[in-house]
């Protein structure tokens, strides 16, 4: 017998087979479906998958009543459409992010969604990612101190997208991670892009984010640099954080680094160097985790248990209206532009 939760997934793409194989490797989930327009791709993922059924027209799984959950692995354009069918159709929705392409239809699945039993939520991967959640521990703690600022890069050689910029498609991870971390939503934003390889989608972009209380996060995102980095630096009156996706042995760094006295502005070098406290770097013990698989777990914690998720629609709604937010600021000459409240 197929254990516990039947789950179809949609799009057979780059991700969608990853969170095919996350469900299953929970132990606690069968994948029921599996549905692609490009009947090779489908095929070659199907393959994997013998007791899965197959096909090309969604509607096949919300006319499933058998079928428990949805998971959507699509461009974000058709979220929107494919999310209301599967809370139609009475399904457990998760959505890959960014949640939808626009803040109304986010508003609008919300609205649909309200009242309902089922679980919808957004697949915002980095906030279960068990180094993340040491860093927002080690924020929550207070020993960093006051935080300053936060600087995110997310950058690669590629892939090249040209359905949607690198803002939506690479920063939308930093936005929900930032709004994790502080557990707040940027104030206003300031931001710029440019297109180098196709006109109007930005391959490259840099973002400024104000928080209430003077915090800053920085952002640059972009598909052209030559090295794969993943990395966030938050800085602290007291301590400064190091986090790096990439390295598995250490991917938090700790520096016990400040300026001790900061009202008094040397005017030697000599006397600058006096002033600056360097106590060294550790690094914490953390256990790394399978952060899909972690995202997988708790969908389906939420399911059997009838919880809310921690990334559900409002914190979708959340990243869709800071990144609205940015792009105006891109259309707009780089002009400050204020976030929009998600009540």
């Amino acid at each position: 017998m197929k254990p516990g939760v039947s789950v179809g997934v949609i799009g057979a793409g780059y991700w969608g087979p990853h969170v095919a194989r996350s469900f299953e490797l929970t132990g606690r989930a069968s994948v029921r479906w599996l549905c692609d327009r490009e009947g090779d791709r489908l095929a070659s993922v199907a393959a994997g998958y013998p007791g899965a059924k197959t096909t090309n027209d969604a509607e096949a799984l919300f006319a499933d009543p058998e079928l428990d959950a949805v998971a959507i692995s699509t461009p974000a354009t058709t979220h929107f459409a494919l999310a209301r069918r599967a809370l139609d159709a009475g399904k457990h929705v998760l959505v890959e992010k960014p949640f939808t392409a626009t803040s109304g239809e986010a508003r609008e699945l919300l609205r649909l969604h309200d009242g309902r039993r089922g679980v919808l939520m957004v697949g915002h991967v980095f906030e279960y990612n068990a180094t993340v959640r040491a860093l927002k521990a080690i924020i929550a703690s207070g020993d960093l101190g006051r935080i300053y600022y936060l600087h995110f890069e997310r950058t690669n050689l590629g892939p090249v997208r040209t359905d949607v910029n690198a803002l939506w498609d690479l920063a939308t991870h930093d936005v929900s991670i930032m709004c994790y971390l502080l557990d707040r939503t940027p104030r206003e934003v300031t931001c710029r892009g440019e297109s180098f390889l196709n006109p109007g989608i930005e391959d490259a972009i840099f973002g400024t984010f104000a928080f209430d209380g003077g915090t800053l996060a920085h952002v640059h995102a972009s598909w052209l640099n030559p090295r794969k980095i993943r990395q966030i630096t938050v800085v602290g009156s007291k301590k400064i954080a190091l986090w790096d996706d990439l390295d598995l042995r250490a991917p938090i760094q700790l520096y016990d680094k400040h300026i001790a006295d900061p009202t008094e502005l040397p005017d030697t070098y000599l006397a600058y160097k006096t002033q600056v406290v360097d106590g060294g770097a550790s690094s914490p013990a953390v256990r790394l985790n399978q952060p899909l698989r972690a995202e997988c777990d708790h969908f389906l914690d939420c399911i059997e248990q009838g919880r809310r998720p921690q990334s559900d629609g409002h914190s979708g709604l959340r990243v869709v209206l800071v990144a609205e937010a940015a792009a105006a600021s891109m259309r707009n000459g780089s002009a400050v532009t204020a976030v929009e409240r998600t009540g």
